[in-house]
């Protein structure tokens, strides 16, 4: 075999290669956003982060876009978190008409299981899914989403001390 050919053929594998590794990244690239956000446990039902908050792997987060006059949803996207609490959605096409918000669908854990419902009746993240903003590139985040814990946990008083934080009665009378 002569050296052109090896070179050719060595040409050719290599070409086939690069194909193969971008079709591999055309996954992503056939969707307009990546929506990315993370899930956790709020164990002292402060509806805030704290040293206590765990991540929750395995909980469902649906993402919803909707008309703001009509109402009329115009896509719907769901996945699960990973073993850090985190999520990513592939979303299709550009909403910048639209309402857009992530939300709880189900937590793994039973003892962190409650969906708050104080202000707009669920625990949501408003999210802009839109070039025509002045926010460039197709990586977009969404807010901390969290279950409440069924009790508190004992250790939140501590907690709430360390931080200098006093909460309401209400929080008082669970700690």
């Amino acid at each position: 075999m002569g050296k052109s050919t090896v070179i050719f053929i060595a040409s050719t594998i290599c070409l086939f290669s690069l194909i193969g590794i971008t079709q591999a990244n055309d996954e992503s690239d056939k969707y307009e956003f990546i929506l990315e956000g993370m899930v956790y446990c709020d164990p002292c039902r402060s509806e805030f982060k704290t040293n206590l908050s765990q991540p929750l792997a395995d909980a469902r987060v649906g993402m919803q876009c909707r008309h703001p006059e009509t109402e009329q949803i115009t896509i719907t996207v769901s996945a699960s978190t990973n073993s850090t609490g985190y999520y990513h959605m592939l979303i299709d096409g550009d909403h910048e008409s639209e309402l857009c918000e992530t939300y709880l669908i189900r937590s793994p854990k039973e003892d962190c299981s409650e969906i708050p419902n104080q202000g707009h009746g669920r625990e949501s993240s408003r999210v802009t899914l839109t070039n025509n903003n002045g926010i460039s590139g197709k990586y977009r985040d969404a807010n901390p989403l969290f279950f409440l814990a069924k009790k508190v946990a004992p250790e939140c008083a501590q907690e709430f001390k360390e931080m200098e934080y006093i909460p309401e009665l209400k929080d008082i009378n669970q700690a």
